[in-house]
């Protein structure tokens, strides 16, 4: 034998012997939740407590119909954010992994109420795509689509907002598993071409940003509504004038409602996530606040365009919650049977529809709010935007 193929073939069976020392230990080191790295305990933990909470409270987060309990994931154990170390891997609700040679499962305390937990071999070859540099992503296993989500210390220990193990991965399952029909953002439509970069935009938009505040501020249901309704002639009055807007209400219905069920989450265990969130007290900031930052030219006013949508879709959808409007059913998005947006909605049960009504009142509001000196607001954002361009 040549000494290249004697060289080959030593390579070859060292390559072996490591794959079936890793299959072998993965299946006899460590099997019981008590022995686990503390990351993946406290991931474990976590998820547990996320099971708990849809079991006790699916109405709060979404409904009973979307059972995070039930979708199949694959947990990657990372280095860091976007990791492509992958350490270990814990499979739940994938059934190739029962008798598979590449997994064993994981003893876990039966008052976790987790399904059967697995941890997967980092060789085995139906997941190989989870070793990519992305935090999630979708793998096919067995005829059934499963999510794998990467997860590393800092997301248990130093989290930054929005990223912490149960937020991010409550909000991209939703997108994954409940929005995988929904067509909200087809083509492009959540985005907006010929954006007006006008005083007046500006000024509608911190018209709509002070009456989100004043709702978000009381708790009486009259109120709220009388808030949203004003709110939703606001909005109307902005797309009449410029239509191409309504991009808008596509990413308040996709990215919303994924942050919604952070919000009612983070409600729901104690947290202090909620909208605008900040990391020091109070935890949050207004809408105005936000605006007037913007003003001052200490935020983009890009912020504007698409990334506020997260927040004041979230808000219009908790808002409807406090204020008993029906609207989880009528946001659910098929391409045989469309959804409504939260505009939409709100707009629907207060029957607004006439233009001539909508710039009727749109005067009341623009006098009782302070119209002119969000004009000037609007005037300083419009210009700052021109000098980023």
């Amino acid at each position: 034998m040549k000494k290249r193929n004697k060289i080959a073939l030593v390579s070859l069976l060292a390559i072996v012997g490591v794959v079936l020392f890793f299959i072998v230990m993965n299946k006899t080191v460590q099997t019981e939740y008590e022995s686990l790295n503390e990351t993946d305990k406290q991931m474990l933990t976590e998820l547990s407590t996320i099971y708990q909470h849809f079991e006790q409270s699916p109405d709060q987060l979404w409904n009973e119909e979307y059972d995070f309990r039930t979708l199949p994931l694959l947990l990657v154990h990372t280095n860091k954010d976007r990791g492509f170390f992958r350490k270990e891997a814990f499979a739940v609700n994938v059934k190739q992994f029962e008798n598979s040679m590449f997994a064993t499962e994981i003893k876990v305390p039966e008052a976790f109420g987790l399904p059967k937990v697995y941890r997967v071999s980092r060789f085995d070859p139906s997941t190989i795509s989870a070793w990519m540099p992305f935090n999630f992503a979708t793998l096919e296993m067995d005829g059934t689509e499963a999510m794998y989500f990467k997860y590393h210390p800092k997301m248990f220990s130093e989290p930054e907002l929005y990223f912490d193990f149960a937020s991010f991965l409550l909000h991209e399952s939703f997108h994954i598993f409940k929005q995988k029909n929904w067509t909200y953002d087809a083509d492009g439509a959540e985005f907006i071409d010929n954006y007006p970069v006008t005083e007046e935009n500006y000024a509608l938009m911190g018209l709509e940003f002070k009456l989100l505040d004043q709702a978000m501020a009381v708790n009486d249901t009259e109120t709220i509504k009388q808030h949203l309704r004003d709110w939703a002639i606001v909005r109307s009055y902005r797309y009449q004038k410029w239509p191409q807007l309504v991009g808008e209400t596509k990413t308040e219905a996709i990215e919303g409602s994924a942050r919604y069920i952070e919000y009612r989450y983070s409600e729901l265990t104690g947290g202090k996530l909620t909208v605008l969130a900040t990391k020091e007290e109070p935890f949050h900031v207004t809408f105005m606040h936000v605006f007037d930052v913007i003003a001052n030219g200490q935020l983009s006013p890009r912020y504007l365009v698409r990334s506020i949508r997260y927040e004041t879709g979230s808000a219009l959808e908790l808002l409807m919650d406090k204020a008993a409007i029906p609207w989880k059913a009528a946001i659910e998005d098929h391409p045989q049977k469309p959804g409504q947006t939260p505009y939409e909605i709100v707009k629907a049960y207060f029957n607004i529809q006439d233009s001539a009504s909508v710039e009727k009142e749109i005067e009341r509001i623009k006098s009782k709010y302070g119209y002119e000196a969000l004009l000037e607001q609007g005037a300083k954002i419009a210009n700052l935007n021109k000098e980023e361009q």
